[in-house]
């Protein structure tokens, strides 16, 4: 891959575009994806990115997950057939691009579908959350369930769930070769300023101080924020 820069928290991957690629773009248009694993911090990017001017829907849940990207909102005839949930996928997607220049939407698992629409996507901006495994995926198991289930090994099963989840998000990445934000949601939490200021140098759109500051407002970690 191309040089990337490195900062305090985060890693931009440029990709690889030629000259011809480039001329093809429209700056002004980009479609950022946010994801990564369940639990793992991506509503809060997602959060810090609305506020960095990328609209990431309307009317979301307090997860900022959209019904019409949301693979669990899907029947199961559309999960069984490729096609037609990439049919789904990008009539949301045309109907976005006729309304704004700029948009996005989150879903930690995207991986499972962004194959099937990456080539369509208006110059598609990737924003990948990555976080402690550990932290991630033991979350929502608690002792209790963990011993009635009789299953000492479930943690660890879990863990290594979420491991695979990171890897085909990585392995994604490097086959795509689009623009790529990588970030560390632990990084992020240490020290929100400076993630912000990485995030809105890779998005480009709002690095005013009043955004910025809304934008680092985003980062509470603990619990869903309500709007």
């Amino acid at each position: 891959m191309q040089d990337f820069e490195k900062f305090s928290s985060s890693l931009y991957l440029r990709g690889l575009t030629s000259d011809s690629d480039a001329a093809a773009v429209d700056q002004n248009q980009k479609t950022f994806i946010i994801f990564g694993v369940p639990r793992g911090g991506t509503t809060m990017v997602a959060r810090v990115a609305e506020q960095l001017g990328v609209s990431m829907g309307s009317g979301l849940p307090s997860n900022y997950e959209d019904d019409e990207f949301n693979y669990d909102k899907m029947s199961d005839a559309v999960k069984e057939d490729p096609k037609l949930m990439a049919r789904g996928l990008l009539r949301a997607i045309n109907r976005r691009n006729a309304k704004r220049d700029v948009w996005g939407w989150k879903y930690p698992r995207a991986h499972l579908y962004l194959p099937l629409i990456i080539k369509q996507l208006r110059n598609p901006q990737l924003i990948c959350v990555l976080r402690d495994p550990v932290a991630s995926s033991l979350r929502p198991l608690s002792r209790k369930r963990v011993q009635k289930e009789g299953k000492a090994q479930l943690p660890t099963r879990v863990i290594k769930q979420h491991l695979n989840w990171q890897l085909k998000n990585i392995e994604q990445i490097h086959k795509f070769n689009r623009p790529t934000f990588l970030c560390s949601y632990e990084k992020a939490v240490l020290d929100p300023t400076a993630f912000v200021a990485d995030m809105a140098s890779f998005i480009d759109l709002r690095s005013d101080e009043q955004s910025l500051r809304a934008a680092v407002d985003q980062i509470q970690p603990g619990g869903y924020m309500q709007a």
